[in-house]
């Protein structure tokens, strides 16, 4: 009789375990038509288009590169179009907008995607979709307030640190702007199951035009600050700068 009541609390608790899994699964797994997704942010030197690597552009070595978003949604092409044939220039974009991934990526994020010289992924975001076919994300350039106030970085949208010709160099921002990213392939990225996406900003395209030999020190305290307002009097590197920020983000699937 013992031995009976054993295996029948062996087999009670075995069937609980497979539950537990089945159900652990579940959570894992997205609602129809939705995929798991993850969403990142990087630099990258252009056509080298690699990350953990370091990022000289133009004379300007990069050390530290933060940015800060919000308001963040992604538009795509639903799976049934792109499977039915139509092009991807003839189909009406649809948002992502309640999605647990556009949730989690309107949120306001400080995002470092240049540490101690070399690039790196920061994570966007992460949760469901729907499948389809990515073809742009928009998001706002937003004021840094997740730092403490102390921080260098706080009220910043666009914080670069480096350096140019052996003088500390700073480039920063506090302008609020709204940034569309275009996809980089034709056919945008797809996204089905487990995807993962990245928004790269090209520091070739963001530096494009800007002559970092012409920058000066101007209140001569031995740091090199282009920022707004004149300040340190780099105002034209400042403004070329904040001109080729529209065009120098784009969306890529993750390899």
């Amino acid at each position: 009789m013992i031995k009976n009541f054993v295996n029948a609390a062996m087999i009670a608790f075995s069937a609980g375990i497979i539950l537990s899994s089945c159900s652990e699964n579940e959570d894992q797994m997205p609602s129809e038509g939705n995929s798991n997704a993850r969403l990142f942010a990087t630099a990258s030197e252009g056509s080298s288009g690699s990350s953990n690597s370091r990022v000289i552009v133009n004379g300007f070595s990069s050390t530290e590169f933060t940015v800060a978003t919000a308001d963040m949604e992604l538009r795509y092409a639903a799976k049934a179009d792109i499977q039915a044939g139509i092009n991807l220039g003839n189909i009406t974009l649809k948002t992502n907008v309640n999605s647990s991934l556009q949730t989690s990526a309107a949120q306001t994020k400080s995002l470092t995607i240049i540490a101690n010289g070399d690039s790196r992924a920061a994570l966007v975001a992460e949760g469901e979709t729907p499948e389809g076919n990515y073809a742009e994300a928009e998001f706002k350039l937003k004021k840094n307030t997740t730092v403490a106030s102390s921080d260098p970085k706080f009220n910043k949208s666009m914080w670069i640190k480096g350096q140019v010709n052996n003088t500390e160099a700073i480039v920063w921002s506090e302008t609020e702007k709204t940034i569309r990213a275009m996809a980089e392939a034709s056919n945008g990225v797809e996204v089905e199951g487990q995807s993962e996406m990245v928004l790269d900003f090209d520091m070739t395209k963001l530096f494009a035009g800007v002559d970092f030999s012409l920058a000066v020190d101007g209140n001569a305290d031995g740091k090199i600050e282009i920022g707004p307002n004149g300040v340190d009097g780099n105002t034209l590197l400042y403004s070329r700068i904040m001109s080729n920020i529209d065009s120098a983000v784009t969306l890529k699937k993750r390899n």
